[in-house]
């Protein structure tokens, strides 16, 4: 005995008694008569919308791609209708099981127990366009400079916006669009109201409590990670990490610990706790509007909460079992830590015990002599047995311990007026790192005008990697670079917070005004309403940022001038372009590759195509490029796909979002690798556990709850 093909799936076709179910049993020796089963019992099943006249039961292979079918049954939303799905067959029992309703279960089992898979998501078939083509070129070709680093983001995004306006790409009417977008409003508000926040100092108290309250290294790591993985689901995970900053450098300066324990890890914990809420990272934002586009709605404000929380927790606890190992060189264990290499311009005095030559100023610096100027102008060629004179101009890097050694011992002098470093006068020194928001990025040191004004001498450099074209004042200055500074405290306190720098070291004080607390219940305020769904988010912190400058608590001139506006206008540059991608059938076309490189695959493989691919190119590019490349592809393979968008787009989120294995694929990375002055190898070996824990994690999580 055999089943039929509405009790098993097994079956192919009903050509003898079912014996399985008493009220489907059928006498083998007459046709048996169709059974009438209500739709509602049937998952809803996509309908055809291009049959082929001339192949009944066949799909047409031009026309209308396949659309769900029009309401025609009450009891499951009108979404089911008896549709063969499968080729007739023989005999003549072929019109009755015709009528018969398949489920997609039902043709899901019988094309497993046949030996075939479900047809792979494919393209439409139609050749590929000339404005396929060269916007996905221009795309590539974005990514490919962006991970270059050698310009700043925001130009060549606009560049790239400009070449698609000319090319055709996008409309001239679109140009602008990007900046109404919702996620590039909500960014702008976020970091608004982050700027009203810091002027609080709330966290002192916060500082002061780990201080005493965690004696261990794992105990201060725990703390200060889950703070700043907290404050992260509450705002942009940058302005999070530029709140903890004062914090982390104060408790590791109350402890004599070096900052290296302290810094990647809460870079790693700002980003980490940015997964669970839909402001926490430029990328929810993203991916949350372009839902918004294809559903009328985006996610709420903690849907991304489920997902993300498995990954902080589990990130978290990697961080905390992987912590950076940091010799304790007051207690003398351990081995020396990396010498901090600095770029300076410095005057060489001749001395009995001092370098002569080139090659021994080099080997007395732990560093490279790149240029000598005398009288105004360079030695060319530049030897290693060049004699140096007394009053020759050496630009040159240097570990910044042998650069004072060489400050004390006299051979060496700073080249404007004052006391060199260490010595006692009304100068002071201080240590500032150049923020994402900052004013001086990208400027060149001879054109800092604020510094120049009030006397601030900017005596040495320590960058990410050497930029050295010309003299000192030529070098262009990027995210993340630490300044060493020459002049009156107040002078310094002033032109750092009039130009968006960081001052770290020494640590600055400053009294909150009488209304400085407002900003913490006024901003609570703001996340209740939009998590209640009773404003949409841009709308809320909207309101928030109107109330804080009602109340004067922002100074609303002061802070759209420490707006990180790179970022705005790489976001507000690349929405246009991710809607082109969308728009003219080039999303589709990669949607079908994945499709094709994929055959068969369900919702589960396409979510970790997608989440692999995204934490793949975010460590070299930006996370918010990554998300408005990668969200309107997610859309298409959905809908080829038949599959939810919601899993795919929050992997592609969260992949944009897993980026620790470079210092410079995020702004906080970035920050950590300037102020602490870690190596590069020491984020690839800290980052790759975190990324391959996340990853799993991640997938199982979209598993449980999206899939």
């Amino acid at each position: 005995m055999t089943t039929c093909r509405a009790c098993s799936p097994s079956a192919r076709w009903a050509r003898a008694a079912c014996s399985r179910s008493p009220a489907c049993r059928r006498s083998s020796s007459r046709p048996p008569a169709p059974r009438k089963r209500c739709a509602t019992s049937l998952p809803c099943a996509p309908r055809c919308a291009r049959p082929d006249p001339g192949r009944p039961g066949r799909c047409s292979p031009s026309g209308p791609p396949h659309r769900r079918p029009p309401p025609a049954h009450p009891g499951c939303g009108g979404r089911a209708r008896p549709v063969r799905l499968l080729p007739a067959p023989p005999g003549r029992l072929a019109g009755r099981l015709a009528q018969i309703p398949v489920s997609p279960a039902v043709r899901m089992g019988h094309a497993r127990a046949s030996g075939r898979r479900d047809r792979a998501p494919q393209s439409t078939g139609k050749p590929v366009t000339f404005e396929q083509i060269g916007l996905l070129l221009l795309l590539i070709a974005l990514l490919a400079v962006f991970a270059l680093d050698r310009w700043r983001i925001e130009i060549v995004a606009l560049c790239g916006l400009a070449v698609a306006v000319a090319a055709g790409f996008v409309a001239p009417g679109e140009v602008f669009s990007g900046f109404s977008n919702p996620a590039v409003v909500t960014v702008i508000e976020i970091l608004l109201i982050v700027r009203a926040l810091a002027r609080t100092r709330l966290l002192d108290s916060a500082a002061r409590w780990i201080d005493a309250r965690m004696p261990g290294d794992t105990g201060l790591l725990a703390a200060l990670c889950g703070l700043g993985a907290g404050l992260s689901v509450f705002m942009n995970n940058i302005g999070a990490f530029a709140l903890m900053l004062p914090v982390a450098l104060e408790v590791a300066q109350a402890r004599g610990r070096d900052p290296r324990l302290l810094l990647m890890p809460l870079s790693f914990a700002t980003l980490l706790g940015g997964l669970c809420s839909a402001i926490g990272t430029p990328a929810n934002l993203v991916v949350s509007a372009a839902l918004a586009s294809e559903r009328g709605r985006g996610f709420g404000f903690f849907d991304f909460a489920p997902v993300g929380l498995c990954v902080a927790l589990a990130g978290l606890a990697v961080i905390l079992w992987r912590r950076p190992r940091v010799p304790d060189t007051e207690q003398g264990g351990g081995t020396e830590a990396t010498p901090r290499q600095v770029v300076s311009e410095l005057r060489f005095a001749p001395t009995e015990a001092g370098p002569a030559t080139v090659a021994q100023a080099g080997a007395a610096l732990s560093g490279q002599v790149h240029a000598v100027l005398r009288a105004d102008r360079r030695l060319f060629p530049l030897r290693g047995d060049t004699p140096l004179l007394a009053g020759d101009l050496l630009l040159a890097d240097a570990a910044l311990e042998r650069l004072e050694q060489g400050l004390a011992a006299g051979w060496l002098r700073l080249p404007g007026p004052g006391a060199p470093a260490g010595a006692p006068g009304p100068d002071g020194w201080a240590e500032a790192v150049v923020m994402p928001q900052s004013l001086l990025v990208g400027a060149r040191i001879a054109t800092l005008e604020s510094f120049a004004e009030r006397d601030i001498a900017i005596e040495a450099l320590a960058v990410e990697t050497p930029r050295i074209e010309g003299r000192l004042a030529d070098i262009r200055l990027g995210i993340g670079d630490v300044l060493f500074l020459r002049g009156r405290p107040g002078a310094i306190r002033d032109a750092l917070e009039e130009a968006g720098a960081l001052q770290v070291s020494p640590l600055p004080r400053a009294q909150p005004r009488s209304h400085a607390r407002l900003p913490v219940p006024v901003f609570a305020a703001g996340i209740v309403v939009s998590a209640l769904g009773l404003l949409p988010v841009p709308v809320a912190l909207g309101a928030v940022v109107l109330v804080l400058c009602l109340a004067r608590a922002l100074d609303l001139r002061a802070a759209l001038a420490e707006i990180n506006w790179p970022i705005l206008i790489l976001l507000a540059a690349m929405i246009p372009l991710g809607e082109a991608v969308a728009a003219n059938g080039a999303a589709r076309e990669l949607a079908g590759m994945i499709g094709t490189a994929l055959p068969g695959a369900g919702a589960l493989p396409l979510t970790a195509a997608l989440l692999g691919l995204a934490i793949l190119v975010t460590p070299f590019v930006n996370n918010s490029a990554t998300a408005v490349v990668f969200a309107p592809i997610a859309l298409e393979l959905s809908r080829i796909a038949h599959v939810p968008p919601e899993p795919l787009l929050i992997a592609v989120s969260l992949g944009a979002s897993l980026d620790f294995v470079t210092p410079f694929g995020h702004h906080n990375n970035t920050l950590a690798f300037g102020i602490a002055h870690y190596r590069f190898a020491d984020f690839a070996r800290a980052g790759w556990p975190v990324t391959l824990v996340g990853f799993v994690v991640a997938l199982a999580a979209i598993r449980i709850f999206w899939i």
